[in-house]
Formats: structure tokens, C-alpha cells, sequence
């Protein structure tokens, strides 16, 4: 399966920021303007790596996950939410299929190291047959996990 990561986000500065971010990681990007564009595009491709804002409007990121949690993949994505608002919405969150929250502004080092860290954990999950579809976030590298787990951390979630 070939590596690609979707970004969902209303604001098309932020989609074509973090486009060309993961572009730059040789990672094909597919951009979404919506939650609805999210999911026509989860309906045609598997993505290893989402960027979800949940904030959007028609349909929101909550919706992109609750679709998700419908209409699982054959591989578990490791879903990021990228946002600027409070703690508060994110115990809305489910936290079974969101593996962190980056929040806006971020640091352009950081996002394309972080999905990079992210498909590669993806690849190995595929390459070893792996059936069980949590193993996606279990074969990440030590580092991507810590970075993950900081960005859940902050969110306030509980774990």
C-alpha cells in the first residue's frame, strides 16, 4: 500500500502548510476542506496517517471519527487532531482511535518528523502481517510513541 496521509482542515492555509510539510517527507498528501471531502476521500484510499481538525463545518472532525469508528479500516490510522481551541471538546473524543492532539500553532520540524515517524510505523505494521489493526500504533519508534503519548497527555484525555 503506497503512503499516504490526509489532512482535514476548513482553513486552507493550514491545509496547504501541512501539505507542504508532508510533501517534503516524500509522503503523498490528499487535502480535505471538510469533514464530508474527509470521508469521500477515506471511502477511496486507506491513509496510514490522519490530520483531522475538528472543527469544520458541514460536517465536523467528530463526524470524521464517528464515521470511522462505523466504517473501520483494514489498517487502525494513527488520527491526529489539529486545533486551537481548549481542552474541554477533547473529552469527546474518542480516544480509542485518536492517538493525539496537535495543537495550532505547531512547529513545521515537528509535524513532518511526526508523520514521518508515523507511516514508518505504519510500514512496519504491514510488512510484519499483522492482523491485529492496533499494531499500526504499536510499531511506531520509541520516539514517535513519547511524542504521541505527550501530545495525548496535553490534550487532556484520559488514559
Amino acid at each position: 500500500m503506497e503512503a499516504r496521509v490526509l489532512v482535514a482542515d476548513d482553513d486552507q492555509s493550514i491545509r496547504q502548510l501541512l501539505g507542504t510539510i508532508i510533501r517534503r517527507e516524500q509522503v503523498r498528501v490528499d487535502l480535505a476542506a471538510d469533514g464530508r471531502e474527509a470521508i469521500d476521500l477515506l471511502e477511496q484510499h486507506e491513509y496510514p496517517v490522519i490530520l483531522l481538525d475538528l472543527m469544520m463545518p458541514n460536517v465536523d472532525g467528530f463526524e470524521v471519527v464517528s464515521w470511522l469508528k462505523a466504517n473501520p479500516p483494514v489498517h487502525k490510522p494513527v488520527i491526529i487532531v489539529i486545533t486551537a481551541y481548549a481542552d474541554q471538546k477533547f473529552k469527546d473524543v474518542d480516544s480509542e482511535l485518536v492517538a493525539g492532539v496537535l495543537r495550532k500553532p505547531f512547529d513545521v520540524g515537528e509535524v513532518g518528523s511526526l508523520v514521518q515517524a508515523c507511516v514508518r510505523g505504519f510500514r512496519t505494521a504491514l510488512a510484519s502481517s499483522v492482523v491485529e489493526t492496533d499494531e499500526t500504533v504499536r510499531s511506531l519508534s520509541a520516539d514517535a510513541l513519547a511524542h504521541l503519548q505527550t501530545l495525548r497527555a496535553g490534550s487532556g484525555s484520559r488514559h
